[in-house]
């Protein structure tokens, strides 16, 4: 039977979430490009002794902000088989339109990028395994051209160019891109203007 946690233990953790929720908040505001953690700890109304408590470094507190960014735009993790592949924009690129701002600035800002860059070896492997299970035959160096592309399809940076350029919301760019998906994968042939199953 598990101990109930301490209040010692609840303040911690409600600071740590705090915290982490000001640099989610630094990403989509003002300045994007250096987040740093005196801005951190003033927006979460704590010491930066604090959020060197929680978070040993800056690099720490980084590492820790990307899979609560990806909670909050409600991404499930990345996709290991074709299928979930194709699913995917379907269903990111809607919960995208509904949080914007973070989006744009997890993509776009420098601070940004650097929180994406250190899940980008599970990324990769990801979409090497999506398009492995769609080629289980494929190799080098098709497989990462292919699951380069997949990727990009699959990206904050597909939903940002289908809204700015397209004018087409997350609904319809989730379309577009699972459509493109499906094509690229082999699982629907070029040309078939048939409408997409999108049933789970």
């Amino acid at each position: 039977m598990n101990a109930k946690p301490s209040l010692r233990e609840h303040y911690k953790a409600e600071t740590r979430g705090r915290i982490l929720d000001a640099a989610i908040a630094e990403l989509s505001v003002g300045d994007l490009e250096a987040l740093t953690v005196a801005r951190v700890a003033e927006r979460a109304g704590v010491t930066e002794r604090t959020v060197f408590r929680h978070f040993a470094t800056r690099d720490a507190l980084i590492a820790a902000v990307w899979p609560r960014m990806q909670r909050q735009v409600g991404s499930p993790g990345f996709p290991q088989t074709a299928q979930a592949l194709v699913e995917s924009p379907m269903r990111l690129f809607p919960a995208f339109d509904q949080e914007a701002a973070l989006v744009r600035a997890s993509t776009f800002s420098s601070a940004g990028r650097e929180i994406r860059q250190g899940s980008n070896a599970e990324r990769q492997a990801a979409m090497r395994a999506c398009v492995k299970d769609a080629f289980p035959q494929i190799e080098e160096p098709q497989l990462t051209r292919l699951a380069a592309v997949a990727q990009l399809i699959n990206s904050a940076y597909g939903w940002a160019v289908m809204q700015q350029h397209w004018d087409l919301d997350g609904t319809e760019a989730g379309l577009a891109a699972s459509e493109a998906l499906t094509i690229l994968l082999g699982l629907k042939p070029a040309g078939d203007a048939t409408p997409l199953d999108t049933t789970p």
